[in-house]
This record gives structure tokens, sequence and C-alpha cells, in this order.
């Protein structure tokens, strides 16, 4: 196969963001492993990978209709280069938001009624995000909140529900993860202030600056660990308390690239976290980093994941 093809069939892997899913995938997978060690059942190579699908789906459905709605200030945050090096039309990204609607829809159809309500509510949040008149992504402390319960909350619920149908329970035992989720996603705003502020776009930290947002997401991490301490849980206690010194130490950085640092040390430390719970999962993992890394360079001169342009 030549390079040129190759490449061009993985931007349209990459083009889906896959790398974002892992938060996701992850919490998914802990809420999942949270349950079966709380119930009597035995756990399996891998929890309901239908379900996994359908949230899947959603979430790419709602990243490709945020790509068509933010890409002015992802043009400006020099992020998501797809539509503006017109790699792909916004038709393009229509059609495929459409195609993974339907997916999401078909397998939905095919799961039992106690897994509907959090994948229903992951869809509503997928849609309202971007979408106009709703555009959560531009509401201060709504932009917050979505992002908070839907990767914290709906994909840890969702996966508890599989093996140990309390709601309460696992709304309780998601909280840590919840808090953590808040406190990174602040720092991801951080990263994108000017570009939002120049397209009008008013994120949390556009409202409230940059210092209070990194204060916030201090705040907002110390609750997370409080939460997993209460509840006692010990991966949560964990995963909260040694992402902890990276909120603190962006906190009091006047580098705006520590930001980045504590967004993917929590995403690291989560997703070992579910690595340890579901060995099965570095299968999925490993491969798309690695073809991640080589399609980002030769596609766009940058290191993803990573802090640096390639030079």
């Amino acid at each position: 196969m030549q390079d040129g093809t190759f490449l061009r069939i993985c931007d349209y892997i990459f083009v889906l963001r896959p790398l974002i899913l892992i938060p996701a995938w992850s919490l998914y997978l802990i809420g999942a492993g949270e349950a079966i060690r709380r119930s009597s059942q035995s756990a399996a190579l891998f929890p309901s990978p239908r379900v996994f699908i359908c949230l899947t789906a959603i979430l790419i459905t709602a990243y490709l209709l945020n790509q068509i709605f933010d890409r002015e200030s992802d043009e400006r945050n020099r992020k998501c280069f797809y539509l503006s090096q017109g790699i792909f039309g916004v038709r393009t990204l229509l059609v495929l938001s459409l195609g993974f609607y339907l997916v999401a829809s078909f397998t939905f159809r095919r799961l039992d009624e106690p897994h509907r309500i959090p994948l229903i509510a992951a869809l509503i949040l997928s849609l309202t995000y971007s979408l106009p008149p709703f555009r959560l992504c531009a509401r201060p402390f709504l932009d917050l909140l979505a992002n908070a319960v839907g990767f914290g909350g709906i994909a840890f619920i969702l996966g508890y529900g599989l093996f140990f149908n309390d709601l309460m329970e696992s709304a309780q035992l998601s909280l840590p993860y919840v808090l953590l989720v808040a406190a990174t996603f602040l720092h991801t705003t951080v990263l994108d202030v000017e570009g939002d502020r120049e397209t009008g776009k008013i994120s949390t930290s556009v409202r409230i600056g940059i210092g209070p947002s990194k204060l916030v997401a201090l705040v907002l991490h110390g609750f997370a660990v409080a939460a997993a301490i209460s509840w006692s849980t010990t991966l949560a206690i964990v995963i909260t308390a040694t992402t902890l010194p990276f909120t603190a130490y962006a906190l009091k950085s006047t580098d705006r690239r520590m930001s980045s640092v504590q967004a993917q040390a929590a995403t690291l430390i989560v997703t070992l976290g579910a690595v340890l719970l579901w060995p099965v999962y570095i299968a999925i993992l490993l491969p798309l980093v690695i073809l991640s890394r080589y399609y980002h360079q030769r596609r766009f001169g940058i290191i993803y994941p990573g802090l640096r342009k390639n030079s």
C-alpha cells in the first residue's frame, strides 16, 4: 500500500478523534470493574462490547459535530486541522456523524432497558454540546458540567450498570471521577482561552480567567480525593491522589503547557487504572497510540500525543 493511500485511510480514522475517546472508555471500564468487585459475578474478558460500541458511536457523533460547529475556534487554537486544511469538507463530516448516529441507534435497540438510560443521557449531551441553539460548549459552567457528567459520570454509571443495577450507588461512586474530569476539563479550556475569546466562544475559562480556572480546578480535584476517601474506593483514591500534584503544580506554574501536562497525566493514570482491571484493553490502546504518533507526525508535523511542535 502506498504511503499516500495509508495516510488517507488514517485521515478517516483520526478525524473521529479516537484518542479523546480514551477517558470515556477508561471510566466505562473502571465502572464495570468496580461493580464486579462489589458483586458476586465473575469478570468477562471485556464488559459488553455492544454497550461499548454504542457509547463509542454516540461520542464520535458528538466529536464530529463539534469539529463542524467549532471549526473557527479550533483553527485559532491550532487543533483539529481536518476542515481548516481541506482534508475533509463539512458535508463529509455531517455524513460521517449521521452514519455513527445510525450505528448508535441500531445498537441501542438491542440493549436491555437499564443500559438505555445512561446512553440516552449521553446522546442528549452529545447533541446539545455543540449544536445551536444549546451550544453548551460555549456556555460558561454548563460546558464544565456537561464534560464532568458526560465523561466522569455517565461513562462510569454505564459500566457499573452492566453488573450491578443500582443507579444511586453508581452515581455516588462516580463522584470522584466527575470531579476529576471537571478539574481536568478546566485545564483543557485554559489552553484555548485566546482562540475561544477571539471567536466569541465563552468557555468557563474565558469567563472567569486563567488563574481562577486553575484555582477552581485544584479545589475540585481536592474534593475528588475527599469523595474517593469517603466512599472507600481504593482505585479512585489512588487515581485522584496521584494526579493531584499535577493539578497543584499547574496552578503554581506560569507555563501554560503545564495545563496540557495535567490533562495528559490525568488521562494516563485513569487509563492505567482501566488496564489494571481489564488487561485486554491494552490491545486497543497500544496500536492506536503508535499509529497516532506516526500519522500526526507525517500528516501535520506534530507529535501527538505530545507537547511540542515537531521540528
